[in-house]
């Protein structure tokens, strides 16, 4: 008998251990499990919490590359300008869950920063996150005020920014670098077509963060990234001030909605100046009252150019041999095609008058004489090939094509209205690209605004000057052009003239369509070259309902005999007549 309860107690410790061993063991492979999910499944979520503490992993842009004009262009001796330089600013950010006082952080930052502590205080709230942004391009001076602040949770770093020298002078072109979607990039004009090449190549870089005073210190230099992009552009600075200035001028005085012009250089295509009022300062972009200010509207406003177009419309005729300078037709004041009564703008009849005299005296009946026997679709052909209906891509945002869809119709009304510019629409730089033919023997050239690209590493791309087809007969643009030397001379054009020089022009006032019709407000434009024998510039001036002026040639003409005859003086162009 105490053999077997010897016998049951042993098998009960047994048991016991057994029971133990196994208790111990799971506890220990438990731990191990623990340990190898925490030091091994979760190692870099723990790596990340501790970089939490102390570090920031942030994107490092390299230097944007920055945008110069040619200043004198006229001489040998070039230099270039900043149009849109680099400078050092800093950013200034907080991490909420480092504030331990909100509103007296909110009021020391507002003070410092020039805020309201109300806007402040939101951001300091979020305590899950641990970057919030307080103000952009903080100065020096700023910065001064951030540093002798105690509280903790307080950051800032270096950052570069935009710096436009010129201000409101030629901003359409320029656009400008900003904030849009939370990400830095250029925004309309130059900044945002060359964006890719203007920021260069971005690298991934840590911040060390201090104790003292919470300041961010770079903790690791940014390493394999590329500088943007320099761009030197065809606009030369002198020209491109005086221009802009006196479209303003003329804006002002006028009273019109807005204006533009492009001036270009003849021979080449290159785009000495571009210009639009009203303005604004793309250092202060915020400050636009609303977003179609921004818009470049010497490539984005497509209008109806009015009596502008009829020097196109009249090479054609010329070209394809339907009328010469000498042709004659009886002006009787009206011409009825497809139950349309179409009249001169001046509601007169002029009788016996040559092809010369329709654009000195700017006929709309003079001009459907010299097309008629054009017909539609060589008609519609030439307008294509001068440029008409289609982007140039000149290496500009927001270029649009315009609308010349109607000339496709059967009909001839559709071609008589296009030949007096009713009925499609055009860019500035469609008009005076076209126009830039008739003044270069019938050559369209291809208009371009960046004459070199420059690489960081030393490489230069430089654009050549590209002829982009023979528009008309080298013969029919010397006949034109003494056409349009006589339309400033005799006709409306004499304010666009400059004594001493042969000056070639057409004015445009182009009534707005509207809704039933066409209404009272006017677009005004001059086209024109200089000096015809040999010409320089070619020049588009463009206002937008001036009150002050009822026709272009007190308008639109004036401004660009003003602006040709600093051209003339400033290339040293000797009188010639």
């Amino acid at each position: 008998m105490i053999y077997g309860l010897d016998r049951a107690n042993h098998l009960r410790l047994d048991r016991r251990i057994t029971i133990v061993s196994l208790v111990i063991f799971l506890l220990f492979l438990a731990i191990v499990v623990r340990l190898f999910y925490l030091q091994i499944m979760m190692h870099s979520t723990f790596v990340a919490l501790a970089e939490k503490q102390h570090v920031r992993i942030s994107t490092v842009d390299p230097s944007r590359g920055e945008i110069f004009a040619r200043d004198h262009t006229n001489v040998s001796d070039e230099e270039l300008y900043p149009l849109a330089a680099n400078k050092v600013y800093y950013e200034v950010y907080v991490d909420p869950a480092k504030i331990t006082a909100p509103e007296n952080t909110a009021d020391a930052l507002a003070g410092a920063l020039g805020l309201r502590s109300e806007d402040i205080i939101e951001r300091l709230q979020k305590t899950a996150d641990n970057y919030e942004p307080i103000k952009h391009k903080v100065t020096e001076e700023q910065l001064v005020a951030i540093k002798k602040i105690t509280l903790p949770g307080i950051y800032f770093r270096k950052e570069i920014w935009r710096f436009y020298p010129d201000k409101n002078i030629g901003a359409h072109l320029l656009g400008f670098y900003g904030v849009r979607d939370d990400k830095k990039q250029g925004i309309y004009g130059l900044e945002a077509y060359w964006d890719k090449e203007l920021s260069g190549q971005s690298v991934v870089s840590k911040f060390e963060r201090t104790l003292k005073n919470g300041v961010v210190v770079d903790g690791a230099e940014a390493s394999g990234a590329v500088d943007g992009v320099d761009l030197v552009l065809t606009i030369d600075r002198t020209i491109q001030f005086k221009a802009c200035t006196a479209l303003d001028r003329a804006v002002a005085s006028l009273g019109a909605e807005n204006g533009s012009l492009i001036i270009m250089e003849t021979a080449t295509g290159r785009i000495l100046s571009m210009c639009n009022t009203p303005s604004f300062d793309p250092n202060n972009y915020g400050e636009v009252e609303q977003v179609s200010d921004f818009n470049n509207n010497t490539v984005y406003e497509a209008y109806e150019p009015g009596s502008a177009f009829k020097v196109v419309a009249m090479s054609i005729a010329l070209d394809t041999g339907m009328v010469t300078p000498s042709t004659t037709f009886e002006d009787k004041g009206v011409i009825k095609l497809g139950g349309f009564a179409i009249k001169n703008s001046d509601k007169k009849a002029h009788g016996m008058v040559t092809m010369t005299g329709v654009l000195e005296k700017s006929l709309n009946t003079g001009m459907i004489f010299a097309t008629q026997n054009v017909e539609n679709k060589v008609f519609e052909k030439y307008i294509k090939n001068f440029g008409f209906g289609q982007t140039y891509q000149a290496q500009l945002d927001q270029e649009s094509k315009g609308d010349i869809s109607s000339l496709a119709k059967s009909g001839e009304i559709f071609k008589a209205t296009a030949s007096f510019g009713q009925g499609i629409t055009a860019t500035p730089l469609q008009l005076v690209t076209a126009v830039n033919a008739i003044a270069n023997d019938g050559k369209l050239m291809q208009p371009y605004i960046v004459e070199e690209q420059r690489y960081p590493d030393g490489r230069s791309v430089k654009t050549q000057p590209k002829v982009l087809r023979q528009v008309i007969k080298s013969q029919t643009a010397s006949q034109v052009g003494a056409m349009m030397v006589s339309a400033v001379d005799n006709g409306f054009g004499k304010k666009a003239g400059v004594p001493g020089y042969y000056i070639a022009g057409k004015t445009g006032t182009a009534q707005v369509a509207e809704t039933g019709g066409y209404g009272g407000k006017t677009v005004q434009s001059f086209i024109g070259f200089g000096p015809v024998e040999k010409p320089r510039f070619t020049m588009v001036t463009k206002l937008t309902n001036p009150s002050g002026a009822g026709w272009a040639e007190s308008s639109a003409a004036p401004l660009f005999g003003e602006i040709a005859s600093f051209l003339l003086k400033y290339y040293q162009i000797a009188p010639s007549r």
